[in-house]
């Protein structure tokens, strides 16, 4: 391999022991592998962008579901410059929802060894517009995308602890967000539509974890999966609860599924957004899906997990 092989992208300040023992790992990586620091939330895309001009082609993004979306936030979405580049992940975060979808390792020298092998495999690149401070914004996202009661538990989540409890800190956070009257949510597709008072759209079949909350989801098949809740109430919000101990979200009562290539989603201003795990913007949004356009560095199965 040659210096130029492999970008990795990660935090200098990620604190706790994992983070730890991962800046004790870095020290051993071979001198192929240039290390880039990020310098403030949102600033990998920035710095992914620039890898992939500097000529990298593997670029590895060392973190949680946020940190890979603003990695491939990175990637410019031409075909030529997707085609040639691929996404390493070192799974870091506190759920890690893509690397469990796509049977990476949880442990970074296995996950190290899966971006070492080199074996591509191309999911879909799902594509959102929608509203910001900024204005209208085009992002992309890797597993879901939620609007209600989820937007505004991650919205609402304290960063400081989100450190110290991990997932915890989203449970908390939605147990305040589910004192505020639920919105009124409308889906629209070619051919459909539905309302409801909490939305999410998956990309893959996994959510909030080890959780399956869209069973029939794949991440290469053009589609994504719309999971509407009509009703927010405690009483479903326990059964959610409950179904998550047990494993089985998608057994979830009540929930209506959709299968959809693009959507539009609408409802009362201001209603969050996340996506991956992170406050992205407010409704109304759209979104397409660019089929098989992201090549991921993963197992050839997702048998093994670790």
């Amino acid at each position: 391999m040659s210096q130029q092989d492999i970008a990795l992208i990660f935090n200098p300040t990620a604190r706790g022991n994992k983070a730890v023992k991962f800046r004790q790992w870095l020290d051993q990586l071979p001198n192929y592998v240039t290390l880039i620091e990020t310098t403030a939330p949102g600033s990998g895309s920035g710095l992914a962008a620039q890898a992939i001009k500097d000529g990298f082609r593997t670029i590895v993004a060392s973190g949680g579901d946020g940190t890979i979306n603003e990695v491939v936030n990175g990637i410019e979405r031409k075909k030529q410059v997707l085609e040639r580049v691929s996404l390493g992940i070192l799974p870091l975060g506190t759920m890690n929802v893509f690397a469990r979808e796509l049977g990476i390792p949880l442990s970074i020298k296995n996950a190290w060894n899966t971006v070492l092998l080199g074996h591509s495999r191309k999911v879909d690149l799902p594509l959102v517009k929608l509203q910001t401070d900024s204005g209208l914004i085009e992002k992309v996202f890797i597993q879901m995308i939620g609007a209600g009661l989820d937007g505004d538990a991650v919205g609402g989540v304290s960063i400081p602890l989100k450190r110290k409890l991990g997932a915890l800190a989203y449970f908390i956070s939605t147990l305040s967000a589910l004192r505020a009257k639920p919105p009124k949510l409308i889906a629209k597709w070619d051919g459909g539509s539905s309302e409801g008072e909490w939305m999410c759209v998956g990309n893959g079949k996994m959510y909030g974890g080890p959780f399956t909350l869209f069973p029939n989801a794949k991440v290469n098949d053009g589609n994504l999966d719309l999971c509407i809740l009509p009703k927010v109430t405690n009483r479903n919000i326990a059964h959610a609860a409950l179904a998550m101990l047990r494993g089985r979200l998608n057994r979830w009562p009540g929930v209506i599924y959709h299968r959809v290539s693009r959507l539009k989603i609408s409802g009362p201003a201001g209603t969050r957004v996340q996506a991956d795990g992170d406050y992205m913007g407010t409704l109304p949004l759209e979104i397409k899906v660019l089929p098989r356009s992201l090549n991921v560095l993963a197992p050839k199965t997702n048998k093994g997990r670790s």
